[in-house]
């Protein structure tokens, strides 16, 4: 009877501990971001060679910059492009 008892007690306890792994295993993979590498974004740029034979290493170029002044070097230098025919143009 005693001997049952301890039985009963460690399947218990294994029960438990396996229900705990199992609560931190869904919490650990609820946690993930479950995104493909593809739709995360960016494209991969393949290894190539330039003008004098070296090679570059490939990377993932990302979609979006993440530089805080990003958007006002886009501005500018959209800004530059469209307005520099017109300046040269003015003095011929």
């Amino acid at each position: 009877m005693i001997f049952n008892m301890f039985r009963v007690k460690s399947a218990t306890k294994s029960l438990t501990s396996l229900l705990i792994a199992l609560g931190f295993l869904v919490i650990t993979l609820s946690s993930c971001d479950a995104k493909k590498s593809d739709k995360a974004g960016g494209s991969y740029v393949k290894p190539s060679l330039n003008y004098k034979g070296q090679t570059r290493k490939g990377h993932v170029r990302k979609k979006v910059s993440t530089d805080k002044n990003a958007m006002k070097n886009q501005n500018r230098s959209r800004y530059y492009y469209q307005t520099r025919g017109k300046y040269r143009r003015k003095k011929k």
